[in-house]
């Protein structure tokens, strides 16, 4: 069977458009201050935006990435921020109606007034994605559709939201590598 090569090809598009327009939350002079728990919550969210009212109903099918990683911005830094990234994959339709799917989360996400990253899907492509932004808190989402089966032109629909980059909590960086010790009396790192 081959869904699994098209979810982890819908994930790897998925980060790859969290690379390109990472946020920049936690940073002196943003606007936006975040936490893992608000993060979270603010990308379920978005997915319901998008989900709830879909006709046919799709079953969120969350993928087992863990939703808290380094921030994909920061590749040269020391990993001080990090970032929510939450991928579902769209189950229980036809697999035809992939692409019915991806337009009406698009569809969902306009009305809120999201913006494109770039411009709306090419329709025309049997496999469209979506790549869109919210404003003012600037979480970057993707409705993305992949091949099951390209003969019969049936596909598979995954959603993903990305956090803007945030500092993490101490509860947060606990679950990551320790963070390095302070002398005696030292201001906490």
């Amino acid at each position: 069977m081959r869904v699994p090569r098209v979810v982890s090809a819908a994930v790897v598009l998925i980060t790859f458009a969290a690379v390109a327009g990472c946020g920049e939350a936690g940073q002196p002079g943003s606007k936006v201050t975040l936490d893992e728990q608000e993060a979270t919550r603010r990308a379920e969210e978005i997915i319901h935006q998008a989900v709830d009212g879909m006709s046919p109903e799709p079953i969120l099918e969350r993928t087992p990435l863990a939703p808290i990683g380094a921030c994909l911005a920061d590749e040269h830094s020391a990993g001080e921020r990090v970032q929510v990234q939450l991928t579902y994959r769209l189950t229980g339709v036809p697999g035809g109606a992939a692409k019915q799917l991806v337009r009406q989360a698009r569809d969902a996400w306009v009305k809120r007034g999201y913006r494109f990253e770039s411009s709306d899907a090419d329709w025309n492509d049997p496999y469209p994605t979506v790549s869109m932004r919210t404003e003012p808190d600037d979480f970057g989402m993707d409705a993305i559709t992949g091949v099951l089966d390209k003969e019969r032109g049936t596909g598979v629909a995954s959603l993903g939201v990305t956090s803007p980059c945030f500092r993490p909590s101490d509860a947060t960086a606990l679950r990551g590598e320790p963070a390095p010790l302070a002398p005696p009396g030292a201001p906490p790192v």
